[in-house]
């Protein structure tokens, strides 16, 4: 059951990601958002206690009803559609990108 639920509550999370991207005023390409969301699904995979699965249940439905209430702000939304953790990942930058960001900031 607590598949079904967890496919449930990820299909919500989807279906409102325009809604909230259109509220918030989010400058993140939808897919990568989509990305995002699938990224915090997959992270926690691998569980397999029922009770710690019910309770990540109920913080991301409370997480999507306070953000469809608007009770956030901007950031917080953020620290959930770019992740430090996907950050970290992207491969370091050449000492060319590095210079061209460089330019690119002082602008």
């Amino acid at each position: 059951m607590d598949r079904t639920n967890v496919v449930q509550l990820y299909r919500s999370c989807i279906k409102e990601l325009p809604r909230v991207m259109t509220i918030y005023d989010v400058d993140v390409p939808l897919k990568t958002a989509r990305g995002a969301i699938a990224y915090h699904f997959r992270k926690h995979s691998s569980l397999k206690d029922g009770r710690v699965v019910g309770l990540l249940l109920a913080k991301g439905y409370m997480e999507l009803e306070e953000t469809l209430m608007q009770w956030k702000q901007k950031t917080h939304l953020m620290r959930i559609l770019e992740p430090m953790e996907l950050l970290r990942q992207q491969e370091p930058l050449t000492v060319r990108q590095k210079i061209i960001r460089g330019a690119e900031d002082d602008d």
